[in-house]
């Protein structure tokens, strides 16, 4: 019998969200989600089903606890926390008094009623078009189905663990998994990760950065048609799952990967290297932080503190505004671990594409220019005071900064600051021990904010330039968007002008000015930014050996000059080709040196 032709190979592109590279087979995880039969209760069986909830209730919240315990062993508290949310839903007292009430009026079993409301909950959060809070509904769903197989009857004793029955090396490929699923994994056989769904935010990108595994998010519609056992490639730097590759495919993959292990124990070796040119510029390379979880990755790449943490986490995990404690035991637990180095703390960013239910009360026909970051703190002085004090609390036990996003004016920076200086009052008043020198600084994020940054400049004692944000606001572009995607141009000579202006605008007044955009990890944005002066590049850790090996191999002489040769080119794709240019033509001379040094 003649054997069915191979498969043409395809290419999936999704959202690169942990990195690596690995060839093996797939394995197709798509549980099927329980439809739950609709069974009348009669009037005398109301009470039943509703005890017969209760018990599936403590029990789902029994197991959840015992897979919580088992990632707080393995990998920390942060990690266990991402279960927290669905622990809230199994006690959420709208969810139960909706189901009472499905199974008195409707006359529902228990199961039937539960999925229901649990459903209508999905529903919502999905049709947000947020992605962080969209992907929550599939934690919902899971507590959904961990319910109402409790219900059932279903004692097997083998859950999430059981359903996978990894006994081989294998690439997962799911619709989507809920937190207790990713946990559950494993990592004796599991080699990579892929789903339809999911996001940079996703629980399932944030435990597979911590379990060190590829994975490949936001794929879309892929799996119908997929053969068990089909041989894939997966890359999570280039964010893409390869099909049945050819032997050419596969070979160069091996490749890549190669590439990538030997170009990675090369940069291990800079580690604990200063970030500093040939001729002697030093400049600090901080990394930004959204998760306590990462800063073990921080810390192995090398970084010089936290040069931005994004703290809108913990406002967005659960459905009310954290504590000062809760706050202050994280920011005094970052702080403490990245002693003596310093911490960036963010103020709140929420607003634009992320938002807090909590906070806003009406959705908004264009967030990114409404109710977002500093303009929403000063709109909740009440939030803003609890998050000042704990982030205050916090300084005394290691080096803190503080830092205000979307600045617009001098009167915002004035009154956060008079609501910070009250805040101070109140904590020397109780006797409570902060840094009394802390650091203030602001994001120049919009344009407004660069063309007054000499104003501005007299208030603070840092800028750090968010350039995700100052491109899109200057070029009017939503780098979301596909269709104008590539028009976010951070070579484009509105927005070096912007930059240079906002490092010049501190230098004079004596401040120091950091960026903490994605421009800072492109090694070729990284020569101009240093030709400018900037005194701190802070980015994802992942990307600091990288630039600190670009900077180690040029002198500061070579690159201001290379900042005054683009400023003399109109188009940023000049600038791009001439700065590629200059810095192939330095890594050759570089080579030829150390050549000669070694002959």
């Amino acid at each position: 019998m003649t054997p069915a032709p191979k498969p043409p190979s395809r290419t999936l592109h999704g959202i690169p969200v942990s990195p690596g590279i690995h060839i093996t087979s797939v394995f197709l995880y798509d549980p099927v989600h329980a439809v739950i039969p609709r069974r009348t209760v009669a009037k005398g069986g109301v009470e039943q089903e509703k005890r017969a909830l209760s018990k599936a209730l403590e029990e789902a919240r029994a197991a959840l606890l015992e897979t919580r315990n088992k990632v707080r062993e393995n990998l920390d508290e942060s990690h266990a926390a991402i279960f927290d949310p669905q622990l809230m839903i199994l006690d959420d007292p709208v969810v139960i008094a909706s189901t009472h009430e499905r199974i008195e009026e409707c006359q529902e079993n228990a199961a039937r009623a539960f999925m229901t409301v649990i459903k209508q909950f999905v529903e919502q959060f999905a049709a947000f078009d947020v992605q962080y809070l969209a992907s929550r509904a599939t934690d919902i769903l899971d507590v959904g189905n961990r319910v109402c197989r409790h219900l059932a009857g279903d004692e097997s004793g083998e859950g999430e663990a059981g359903r996978f029955k990894l006994d081989s090396e294998v690439i997962v490929l799911a619709r989507d998994l809920s937190p207790s699923e990713t946990a559950h994994l494993g990592q004796r056989y599991l080699r990579g990760l892929a789903t339809e769904l999911g996001g940079h935010t996703s629980h399932t990108a944030i435990l597979a950065k911590a379990l060190e595994f590829p994975a490949v998010v936001g794929i879309g519609s892929f799996l119908t048609g997929i053969r068990p056992g089909t041989q894939a490639i997966i890359d999570g730097f280039a964010g893409t799952l390869t099909l049945d590759p050819s032997s050419r495919e596969a070979a160069r993959a091996r490749q890549r990967r190669k590439k990538h292990q030997v170009h990675d124990r090369d940069l291990e070796k800079l580690k604990d290297l200063p970030a500093e040119t040939l001729d002697g510029y030093h400049i600090d390379l901080a990394a930004n932080l959204e998760l306590p979880i990462e800063i073990p990755h921080v810390l192995a790449h090398g970084a010089d503190g936290i040069g931005l943490f994004r703290t809108e986490f913990h406002y967005l995990e659960t459905n009310r505004l954290p504590t000062e404690e809760e706050l202050f035991d994280v920011y005094k637990n970052v702080v403490c671990r990245l002693a003596p180095q310093s911490v960036i703390f963010r103020t709140i960013d929420l607003g634009g594409d992320k938002f807090a239910s909590t906070l806003q009360t009406e959705r908004e026909i264009n967030p990114f220019l409404g109710m977002r970051a500093i303009r929403l703190c000063l709109a909740h002085p009440d939030v803003f005071r609890t998050q000042l004090r704990a982030i205050l609390r916090a300084s005394a036990h290691g080096t803190a900064r503080i830092m205000f996003p979307m600045i617009s004016s001098l009167q915002e920076v004035r009154e956060a600051r008079q609501i910070l200086e009250a805040v101070q009052e109140e904590l020397r008043a109780e006797g409570q021990a902060f840094d009394e020198k802390i650091q203030v600084g602001i994001m120049i994020e919009i344009p407004a904010a660069v063309i007054t940054a000499d104003q501005l400049a007299k208030e603070v004692d840092f800028f750090s330039i968010g350039t995700n944000d100052l491109i899109q606001y200057t070029l009017a572009v939503d780098r979301g968007n596909e269709e104008v995607a590539p028009l976010y141009d951070p070579f484009h000579p509105a927005i070096l002008r912007l930059i240079r202006m906002t490092v010049d605008a501190a230098q004079r007044e004596g401040i120091w000015c950091g960026l903490c955009g994605e421009m800072s990890a492109n090694p070729l944005c990284a020569l101009l930014l240093v030709g400018m002066g900037m005194d701190e590049l802070s980015m994802g850790a992942l990307a600091i050996p990288e630039i600190k090996r670009v900077i180690r191999q040029v002198k500061l002489s070579e690159t201001r000059r290379l900042v005054e040769e683009i400023y003399t080119m109109r188009t940023s794709r000049e600038i791009h080709e001439h700065v590629r240019n200059a810095y192939r033509s330095i890594q050759c001379r570089r080579m030829r040196s150390a050549a000669a040094a070694r002959a």
